[in-house]
Parts: structure tokens; sequence; C-alpha cells
């Protein structure tokens, strides 16, 4: 039964010979070059926590680096968790989640406090603890659920510059409304550690939002707190806290379905210098976001979105 199975996986790719080629494990490590990672690892780093779409950002640099991202194009001999087949634009969209641990590893670093708190509020069943626990799980489930569910499909037709450029535009143009329309309330004790389950859900479902690329889930999650009647500094932690939690399922989950795959396709050293770099430059970005945001909303990043998604939709389009 498995035999046949394989061979009705494999029928396509028989089918498609014309116009499928392959390329060996080494050359698929090749095209990480230390040039590339850098770029992608600082364009991570500095996008991901901030309300301006990392994911949108990492697609259009890989294109402006001709990154080799062909779906035709095989990784020979490379099968991943569920013995299929690896291609480069696997490859290369992959990678694009995987090098977040570098982003992870820094909200970590500047959370650590409120990280372990939680966590020994959870093993001394301190009911505080457990409730903004079951909120993070909350304002977590909607977009991990979709994000599951419709994965292939949102890679397949959502990941492009032309998307992106539109998602970056609209996104400006709700900062502006929110901005007006959702005036944060002033800082209380602990907001985030007494928030809502409510509240939890709304920020979850805004944060569905953000599968489509180019919108950002920085944006989507701040946004949603904003609008469930957190302050801007309780919107801002929140959203870094659940991403963390998203984050890191992602990247786990990617590593995860490559198996083998994973050390065959990606160089240690050329990957490794890329998550450093993410991890740096993202530690600079939240530490300044925090305060930037508090003080002066996200009306900043309105005009950034807006610029940079014309931008985008005029140098691929004319």
């Amino acid at each position: 039964m498995s035999k046949f199975l394989g061979v009705l996986f494999l029928l396509p790719y028989c089918l498609w010979g014309a116009t499928t080629t392959e390329v060996s494990p080494q050359e698929a490590q090749a095209g990480f070059t230390t040039s590339r990672v850098l770029v992608t690892g600082t364009v991570e780093g500095f996008t991901e926590f901030l309300p301006i779409s990392s994911t949108g950002h990492m697609i259009i640099s890989d294109r402006l680096m001709h990154v080799p991202d062909d779906e035709n194009v095989i990784v020979k001999g490379v099968v991943d968790h569920k013995g299929r087949l690896v291609t480069m634009e696997r490859v290369a969209d992959d990678y694009l989640v995987i090098i977040q641990v570098g982003a992870i590893a820094a909200v970590l670093l500047i959370f650590w406090s409120r990280i372990t708190k939680i966590l020994g509020g959870l093993l001394k069943r301190d009911p505080a603890a457990w409730r903004l626990a079951v909120a993070l799980s909350i304002a977590f489930f909607p977009a991990a659920f979709l994000g599951l569910l419709f994965k292939e499909k949102i890679t397949a037709l959502l990941f492009s510059p032309e998307v992106v450029g539109i998602a970056l535009i609209a996104g400006g143009l709700v900062i502006f409304w929110a901005e007006e329309k959702l005036p944060g309330p002033k800082p209380s004790e602990d907001e985030v550690g007494k928030i809502t389950y409510r509240q939890a859900m709304i920020v979850g479902l805004c944060q569905c939002c953000a599968l489509i690329p180019g919108t950002s889930r920085s944006l989507s999650t701040i946004l949603g707190g904003r609008l469930a009647g957190l302050s801007n500094a309780a919107a801002t932690e929140f959203s870094f806290l659940v991403g963390l939690i998203i984050l890191t399922g992602a990247s786990i989950y990617k590593m995860w379905s490559l198996g083998p795959a994973l050390l065959q396709v990606y160089p240690a050293g050329p990957a490794a210098l890329g998550l450093i770099v993410a991890g740096i430059t993202a530690l600079i970005a939240v530490r300044w976001m925090v305060g930037f945001v508090s003080r002066r909303g996200l009306g900043s990043f309105a005009w950034y979105r807006i610029a940079v998604g014309a931008a985008i939709l005029i140098y691929f389009n004319f």
C-alpha cells in the first residue's frame, strides 16, 4: 500500500518531467551566500516586531536578490519528514520562517522577567499567571488554526509583490483610521497581567489578518489590543508575547516538517549567521519600539507603509 501511494505521489513529477529539473543539495546550500543571509537576517530582525510586515519585506528582498525559488526545481535525493520531495521554492519560503528563531531569542531576552514570572506562577498554580497563560493561548489559536489549515493556499496565492504592496498600503490607511478612532487609554498598572479573555480573543481574531503577507502580525495584534481597550504600551507588550508563541510554533513546525532535509539544504555556518543577525537587529528594534509606540503611537509607520507599498507596486509592474 505504501509503495502504491508513493507511486501516486511521484506521478505528477513524472508527468511534468519535461519542465522539472534537479539540483544537488550542495547547489541548494550554495544559494545561501553571506550577503543573502546578512540581508535576510537584518530585514527579519528589524521588521518582525515593527508594524510593517516582516514576511512582506523578506518576500521583496528575496525577489530583489533573485533568490532561487522555482517550484519546478527539486533538490535531488532530499525528502522531508513525510517523504515528500523538496523544491527550491520550499527551501526559500521555509527559511523565511526558520530565521525567526533569532527574533524569538531577542524577545525572550527582553521579556525574560515577565516570562519567568508567568512560568513560575504556573508551577505555583498562581491564578493570575494561569489567567494570562490562557489569554495568550486564546490570542494564539485563531491565526495558528487558520495558518495550518490554509498554509499551502496562502503561500501559492498570496506570496507575491503585488499582494504585499496592496496590503502595506491598506494597513497604512487602517493605522490612520485607528489613530483617530481608537485613542489608547492611559497605561494602568500591569494591564497585560489583567487582560480579559474577551480582549485576548479580539487580539486573536485580528491577528488572522496577518496571514496575508504585507499586513503585519505586529500591526494586527497591536490594533487588536487597541480595539479591545488596551493602552498603546499594553497592546504592544501583549503583541510581543503573542508573537513569541506563534513565531516559536511556526519555526518549530517548519523545522519538524523538513525533518532530515533541514540539515541537507541549509548550510550550518550561513544559517547560524542569519539567526545571529536577526537576533541582534530584533533586540534593537524591540527596545526602540516599546518606547516609541508608547509615546507617539503608530502614525509614523502608516506613512512608511504607504510609501513602500506604492514603490513596490510601481517597481514590479512598470
